[in-house]
């Protein structure tokens, strides 16, 4: 009679062990699951972009400050404002082109193509670094967030105050709603700047054109 309770007593204990180790094992097989699904937001965005080579993205913080990226092919178009003041560059035929609409005059930069993979070059970097993930809410919705450090390139302001040391602890969100970006937020110490993204596979061919009118100097 003793021996038989010990055997069923010994069964349990490898029933509840083996159960402790299924679920640990079921636990961390789906964190990792969900960090690689996360990984593959981020790859799928680049991929997307660099297969239709056809898009637009605004990046918006508010009417002052927002930058419009347009590409098509070997041409891209770049709209930044910051603080009311616009910077309007234009990739063609290999060459760059400062644009000032008030003057009707543009600058010609030989052999300069450096816009034209701007934000795919960004994202390709991204999707090599390590992130830590959360879950924050904006404007009353919950989303999922990936978290970079030392990355200020999506910023549209300065928000360093100067400060070199909080800029090598900053810290860079990219918020998604199912696979889709909607949100970047850069946090260096207590300041913070929160973008809107709209991402659309649309593109106005009149934007890779520059005025007649308009005198190169």
């Amino acid at each position: 009679m003793e021996k038989k309770r010990k055997t069923i007593m010994i069964s349990i204990v490898a029933v509840v062990i083996i159960f402790v180790i299924t679920t640990i094992a079921v636990i961390v097989l789906n964190q990792k699951n969900e960090e690689e699904n996360q990984k593959i937001i981020v790859s799928e965005l680049y991929n997307k972009l660099q297969q239709n080579d056809k898009y637009t993205i605004t990046t918006t913080l508010d009417d002052n400050n927002r930058m419009y990226y347009a590409k098509n092919g070997s041409m891209a178009y770049l709209s930044s404002i910051t603080n009311g003041d616009e910077l309007e560059l234009l990739v063609k035929d290999g060459n760059t082109y400062l644009i000032k609409d008030d003057e009707e005059i543009y600058y010609t930069y030989q052999n300069n193509e450096t816009e034209l993979s701007r934000i795919t070059t960004q994202l390709e970097e991204l999707s090599s670094q390590k992130f830590e993930k959360g879950k924050e809410k904006i404007e009353g919705k919950t989303y999922n967030y990936n978290e970079y450090y030392s990355l200020t390139d999506f910023a549209i302001q300065d928000i360093t105050n100067g400060d070199n040391q909080e800029e090598q602890n900053a810290k860079t969100r990219f918020y998604y709603d199912n696979d889709k970006l909607v949100y970047i937020k850069t946090i260096i110490g207590d300041n913070q700047e929160l973008l809107k993204v709209d991402i659309s596979y649309d593109v106005d061919n009149d934007l890779f054109n520059i005025p007649s009118n308009y005198e190169e100097k």
